[in-house]
């Protein structure tokens, strides 16, 4: 969703425009490397010295040696003078909205309404300015949502405005815009009732949730749950053990659970395949993640039986062999730093080498890190980037107990920004965000991608020769013929170039094999378009399909990142897509016409006709309609592919020819080659030779045809840009 203003609360909230602070990742000051080796115990700074340099609300810098740029969200009069922030919840939980290419950053805050708060609470942050909001309460008094804490409550990696929730036996999607609720899953259908969810897990695609069941009226913890969206499939894994939680990764493929399996010393993690079905178990002497955080198929995890002090670890589900990799140690066993990692930048198709994670402590005595918020690669070299104090003290009052006055935090999607609370060593928490000079770390300024689904390979289709030219038909006396059109296909209809597990027929394409919910169905167009305008048409003809529909800038069947610009399909929710980071959405029904219109170089959505999103991505070329089917029965039709500049066929017309012909005229307004497809059905079967030599006047005979069939005809041009047009489907009887 680009939001350039929102509406909220009745309030109009305009964004604020300024100089580079919070925005540009080579803005991104201070900030200093150290080794196990270099890292040295600084003291945690004094409420005296942190008030000497907070603002109340908005932007400030932290004093050397850290130089960072940071932003205070929240204050007193957030809470009527109260301390009711509520903690950070967790480090693998999002504070922070999908805002990639938008100009402001929408924030989560528990305001908690025993306390003097007015509820979960939405903030939002201009990333060029540093400019705080408050937008208000996500619910009105009356709604029972608002005495919730939102701690497990986070945001989605691609959907900028939803937010995740737990509600009793129920995940829930919550707009925070427009204030929708959805439920994705249920345990009461897969266990009946009693029964209620917590600590929540997503997929960064959206597809795959995860969590722990609990009895409704011990609360006792009973096992795991994970849900495949996609395909309504519930897995159930009973606890075996002192069961404590369990997490999807975030490729939907991993499901890591935490119990103690042998009954010695602490937890082990059971780890399993939700693809497969495979069970791998790691032993806590072995290494088995306390605190952890996970990615796509690994987890950067603690390992308390390490030999050096706060050992962080990086383990590869897919290697034959679970033996971890030291990411991070100091030299202190002293005290506890990090406590906490957050590696909620995760990025799919990105090398582990390539990536980092960020992670706090906050202790009551000095040590290397041990109150501070620092970031190290996951490239074994520990490599650690200072970022900032955490500003913390346990023993001050602020925080309503100890667990919530620990510096728990959490990074946005690109990793740019840490989210985190902190009681400034007084007697209320407050939240706050850091910008992270994440390029002294890594090298690089380019922000990290949003996290999107692994595509499915495809095999490179086998190109279709070009049937060689014959001669043309010697002309007979014209005799003029009726030819009707079967509204089978309209004008401009979309010519396939290569399909697979697809019905395809002249007006609609349909998925009929492989596996239900996978991207290995899909379609690639012939059509292309070279330059200029264009505009794709289609109608949604299933219920509740799962696909997507788009171009492409090569002619192979796409993956979900290769649709450049595209329209995502599920659950009655078209969901606009550019390079698979979410743009907007709108609701649908089976029926309802879609189009992706490239005009002047923007392009615009469209449902039944009427602009519903404009998006300012320039267009590259050339560009290829193409399609990624995921659930059985998800079908299209009507599809069309209007082309700007390429040729426009006109005056269609019937000969009779000599017994069994059919001969077919047309003009083009620009030079063209051309061929004319005919059949039985809709779907031809059979074509004329093409005609290579450019022309605007063309001709074709279709031979052979029985006294009182009907020849179903449809008349395909190609100009010197490669760009094809068609004529629409049409309905001749023999004899004329």
């Amino acid at each position: 969703m680009q939001y350039e203003t929102i509406i909220k609360c009745g309030t109009l909230v305009a964004l604020f425009a300024g100089s580079l602070t919070l925005a540009d990742p080579a803005a991104a000051q201070g900030g200093f490397l150290e080794t196990p080796q270099t890292a040295v115990a600084r003291a945690n700074l004094s409420p005296a010295t942190i008030q000497s340099f907070m603002p109340q609300r908005g932007s400030f810098t932290f004093p050397a040696p850290y130089g960072t740029d940071a932003v205070r969200l929240t204050n007193a009069a957030d809470c009527a003078g109260k301390d009711c922030v509520n903690y950070a919840g967790y480090s693998y939980w999002r504070n922070m909205n999908n805002h990639v290419g938008m100009p402001s950053m929408l924030v989560f805050v528990g305001l908690d309404r025993s306390r003097g708060g007015a509820g979960p609470s939405l903030f939002e942050m201009n990333k060029s300015t540093g400019a705080i909001a408050n937008l208000g309460p996500l619910f009105a008094n009356d709604n029972a949502l608002s005495w919730e804490t939102g701690e497990g409550w986070y945001f989605s990696a691609t959907r900028p405005t939803t937010l995740y929730l737990n509600q009793g036996p129920r995940i829930q999607r919550l707009d925070v815009i427009t204030g929708q609720l959805q439920t994705v899953a249920d345990i009461t259908t897969q266990l009946g009732s009693g029964y209620l969810l917590k600590q929540i897990h997503s997929s960064d695609n959206d597809r795959v949730h995860s969590a722990t069941v609990r009895d409704g009226t011990s609360y006792r913890n009973l096992g795991c749950m994970a849900y495949e969206e996609d395909t309504a499939r519930y897995h159930f894994y009973p606890v075996l053990a002192d069961f404590d939680e369990c997490q999807v990764d975030r490729s939907g493929e991993w499901l890591v659970i935490k119990a103690n399996l042998d009954g010695l010393n602490g937890e082990d993690n059971l780890i399993i395949n939700l693809r497969t079905g495979v069970q791998r178990v790691l032993r806590d002497r072995d290494g088995a993640a306390g605190h952890s955080d996970l990615g796509h198929g690994y987890m950067v995890a603690a390992d308390n039986w390490a030999a050096d002090a706060n050992t962080w670890k990086l383990w590869d589900f897919n290697q034959p062999t679970l033996i971890g990799r030291k990411v991070y140690h100091n030299t202190d066993w002293n005290v506890a730093a990090p406590d906490h990692v957050s590696h909620t930048n995760a990025q799919a198709g990105v090398a582990t080498d390539q990536q980092y994670a960020c992670g706090s402590g906050v202790n009551t005595r000095t040590g290397p890190h041990a109150n501070e918020i620092i970031c190290f690669m996951l490239n074994g070299t520990e490599s650690t980037l200072v970022v900032a104090p955490a500003m913390a003290s346990l023993t001050a009052s602020g925080g309503d107990d100890e667990y919530a006055r620990y510096a728990k935090g959490n990074l946005d999607v690109t990793g740019r920004y840490f989210f985190w609370t902190s009681n400034l060593g007084g007697a209320r928490l407050d939240a706050f965000i850091v910008s992270v000079p994440a390029q002294k770390l890594t090298g690089t300024v380019t922000p990290a991608p949003t996290p999107v689904p692994t595509p499915v390979p495809t095999p490179v289709p086998t190109p279709v020769p070009t049937p060689a030219p014959t001669p043309s038909p010697t002309p007979l006396p014209p005799v003029a013929v009726a030819l009707v059109p079967s509204n089978e296909v309209m004008p401009d209809a979309l010519l396939w170039h290569t399909t697979r597990n697809l019905a395809v027929t002249a007006n609609s394409i349909s998925k009929t094999s492989g596996c239900n919910g996978c991207a290995d169905a899909g379609a690639v167009s012939l059509q292309r378009v070279a330059s200029g305008d264009a505009a794709l048409e289609f109608t949604v003809a299933s219920a509740s399909p799962l696909m997507s529909v788009g171009f492409t800038l090569a002619q192979t069947l796409p993956a979900p990142k290769a649709l450049v610009v595209s329209l995502w399909f599920q659950n009655g929710i078209a969901e606009v897509r550019e390079k698979s980071v979410y743009r907007a959405d709108i609701t649908y029904k089976k029926g309802d016409r879609f189009g992706i219109r490239i005009e002047g170089g923007k392009v615009k959505y469209t449902r039944n006709g009427t602009v519903f999103y404009t998006s300012t991505r320039a267009v590259s070329y050339p560009l290829y309609a193409g399609t990624i089917h995921n659930n059985t029965g998800a079908t299209l039709q009507n599809l069309v592919l209007a082309i700007d500049g390429a040729p426009a066929l006109a005056n269609l017309a019937g000969q009779a020819g000599k017994s069994g012909e059919i001969i077919v005229t047309w003009t083009t307004d620009l030079p063209a080659q051309s061929l004319l497809q005919f059949g039985g059905t809709s779907l031809y079967g059979t074509s004329t030779p093409l005609v290579p030599t450019l022309s605007k006047a063309h001709r074709a005979v279709v031979s052979g045809v029985a006294p009182g069939s009907k020849v179903h005809l449809r008349a395909i041009v190609q100009d010197t840009a490669g760009q094809f047009s068609s004529s629409a489907d049409l309905l001749a009887t023999s004899p004329l």
